[in-house]
C-alpha cells in the first residue's frame, strides 16, 4: 500500500484553463465512443474473438491517449474507485514515469532526426498500464481510451488486424468487415484537448508529480490544485 495520498483533481478547472468546456467535450467524446463500440459489436458479433476479461496483453506496452481521453478516464476513476485504489494507481504511474522519464519526455520533444514522427521512440517504451488491477482487469474499462476500444477488432493502415498475434491468427483467412482504426481514432481530433498524445504515466506526473502528502492525522497541509502547464490546443 502506498504511503502517499493524492487528492481528487478538479479536472473541469484544468480544462477551463485551456479554454475547454469539459462537460460538453465529455458528451461529444461519449458519442464517438458509443458509435465505435456499436460498430465494433456489429462487425465482430459472429467472430468469437479470443479476447476476454482480464486478457491484458495489449496493456503490457505503452498506451497512448489524448488529454481529453485521459480526463475522461480519470474522471471515471475519481467517481467510481476508492481513495485507496486511486492512490495505488497514481503511485504506480509516477513510478513508471520515473523509470522511463527520459524516453517518455522525449515523446513530447522534437521528432528524432531522420524520422517522420516519434514511432522509433514509442516502440522502445514498454510497461504494464498503471490502470490495470492485480488480476489484469482494466479499472476504467467503461471509460477506456479510443485505441483500447479498437484493439483486436479493427484494421490497421496496412489492412491487417490492429491487434495482438492471437487475434490475428484467429481471424486469418477470413473475409471481414471491420472499422479502420486510424480514421476512427482521428475523430477525437474534432474535440478540444485532443491535439497531442502521451502515455498515462506522463499525465500522472503532470497532474500529481508535485503533490501528494505523507499519511498524517491532521488536515493542516491539504494538497492544492496544481497549476496547469499542459500545452493544450482547443479544437474547433
Amino acid at each position: 500500500m502506498t504511503s502517499r495520498r493524492y487528492p481528487r483533481i478538479d479536472l473541469g478547472a484544468l480544462a477551463l484553463e485551456a479554454g475547454a468546456d469539459l462537460a460538453d467535450a465529455f458528451l461529444r467524446l461519449k458519442k464517438i465512443y458509443a458509435d465505435i463500440d456499436r460498430r465494433n459489436a456489429t462487425h465482430t458479433a459472429d467472430l468469437d474473438l479470443p479476447c476476454h476479461r482480464a486478457c491484458s496483453g495489449c496493456c503490457e506496452e505503452a498506451v497512448f491517449l489524448s488529454p481529453i481521453e485521459f480526463f475522461y478516464a480519470w474522471d471515471h476513476a475519481q467517481r467510481n474507485l476508492s481513495d485507496e485504489v486511486r492512490n495505488e494507481i497514481v503511485a504506480r504511474g509516477l513510478r513508471i514515469y520515473r523509470q522511463h522519464q527520459t524516453l517518455i519526455d522525449a515523446l513530447s520533444g522534437p521528432v528524432p532526426v531522420g524520422d517522420h514522427d516519434h514511432t522509433s521512440l514509442a516502440v522502445q517504451l514498454r510497461f504494464r498500464c498503471p490502470l490495470l488491477g492485480a488480476g489484469g482487469q482494466c479499472q476504467v474499462y467503461e471509460a477506456r481510451e479510443v485505441y483500447a476500444r479498437l484493439f483486436g477488432c479493427s484494421f490497421n493502415e496496412e489492412s491487417g488486424i490492429y491487434g495482438c498475434d492471437l487475434v490475428g491468427a484467429h481471424l486469418a483467412d477470413r473475409t471481414l468487415t471491420l472499422v479502420r482504426a486510424k480514421p476512427a481514432a482521428e475523430r477525437i481530433l474534432a474535440l478540444p484537448l485532443s491535439r497531442f498524445q502521451q502515455v498515462y504515466p506522463w499525465y500522472f506526473q503532470w497532474v500529481y508529480g508535485a503533490i501528494g502528502i505523507e499519511e498524517q492525522d491532521d488536515d493542516d497541509n491539504k494538497p492544492q490544485m496544481p497549476k496547469s502547464s499542459l500545452p493544450i490546443v482547443s479544437g474547433d
